[in-house]
């Protein structure tokens, strides 16, 4: 799965009257990269997110019909925004099925409403009301670009407030800013954000994120990808609605990964990512995970948190050649810990990491 594509199709084509291909050229390069689900973040400063009414549910309907049509067996394009309104800095929403909404509520409005052609129509007025809409259509949000750009200071601001307390906001997004190959690792930033959360007692999730405001078959798309591997029973079809999509997010079933290295299994005494486990009295831990890659690995790094405090176990895989698989495993006194997680990174500065096991 990869998320956040401002590709903006609907604004661009289909609204604005152009022919409308069956099979459009940036669903064709996001085929050949070998993506199944497919997070959009259309209508990003294009559209009429607050109305009027009319022209904000046909732009919503477009994007519905589209994804719909577009989506195959194998090819899930998912509707998605980046509405960047009522919490603070940029945010993603994501809903498990198709939901009308409208970014305003004037006096005398109700939150929720019905009409014959669209069904629910929500209007959204503030903070309050986005937690109650993402909770009537178990939603999911989240902050995009952490600490940078448009997000600078933010989740920060708002980690007190209800709508991040609550279990519909997952958590934020990863990308590679900074870009910084002197670093051994990419997206410090947002790493270290997942540290503090974990830190700070919040069960939260990082996915990585793309970002790209173009697909085209000349853009060099690869290196500029972040892809989520979800722990999915099977292929979710668009017209059955795709919760097992949010559920896997929500349950932290899932690595991400730059591409080059991916992450086949992560447990710490047996459990993955998003579980619980009870320490034994020791803090004795058995941290095991197979990993394989393309260019030779650098390092692996298993990091854990007291609540306080982050500590890292570094193991060196200077040795590894290209083209690997392996299965790793480490024990550790992790007596006071309270979560784990992994970080796989090779000697071009890619890499993969895993969401967090909780220890108590």
């Amino acid at each position: 799965m990869a998320s956040h594509f401002h590709n903006e199709f609907i604004m661009s084509v289909v609204l604005a009257g152009k022919p409308v291909p069956d099979s459009p050229s940036f669903v064709k390069v996001l085929k050949r990269q070998g993506i199944n689900i497919i997070h959009l973040a259309e209508f990003h400063y294009t559209a009429h997110p607050k109305g009027p009414d009319e022209q904000r549910l046909k732009e919503l309907k477009a994007l519905f019909d589209q994804c719909s049509h577009l989506s195959d067996s194998n090819f899930l394009l998912l509707p998605g925004e980046e509405p960047n309104e009522f919490f603070g800095g940029h945010w993603l929403a994501f809903f498990p099925k198709p939901v009308y909404w409208v970014m305003s509520r004037k006096a005398g409005t109700p939150f929720e409403s019905t009409d014959a052609e669209h069904g629910k129509v929500y209007h959204i007025g503030d903070k309050a009301d986005m937690l109650n809409l993402l909770k009537a259509e178990n939603g999911l949000a989240w902050t995009a670009h952490a600490r940078t750009k448009g997000s600078t200071g933010f989740p920060d601001a708002y980690k007190k407030e209800d709508f991040y307390l609550s279990d519909r906001f997952l958590g934020a997004a990863w990308k590679a800013l900074p870009a910084d190959l002197s670093e051994p690792r990419l997206g410090k930033r947002v790493f270290d954000l997942m540290d503090d959360m974990n830190n700070w007692g919040l069960k939260k999730k990082i996915l990585s994120e793309a970002d790209l405001f173009s697909i085209e078959p000349e853009n060099e798309m690869y290196a500029h990808l972040n892809v989520n591997y979800l722990k999915l029973a099977k292929q979710p079809q668009y017209k059955n609605g795709w919760q097992p999509v949010l559920d896997v997010l929500e349950q932290g079933k899932f690595f991400s990964t730059t591409g080059e290295v991916l992450i086949e299994d992560f447990t710490v005494n047996g459990h993955s990512s998003g579980e619980t486990i009870a320490l034994p009295a020791d803090g004795k831990c058995t941290v095991n995970f197979k990993t394989s890659w393309t260019f030779p690995l650098n390092f692996a790094e298993i990091i854990s948190g007291d609540g306080k405090r982050v500590y890292r176990e570094r193991i060196d895989l200077t040795s590894t050649q290209a083209f690997g698989t392996k299965t790793f495993n480490k024990v550790l006194n992790m007596k006071g810990r309270k979560w784990a997680r992994l970080e796989v990174w090779d000697a071009a500065v890619d890499g993969a990491y895993t969401q967090t096991v909780w220890l108590k």
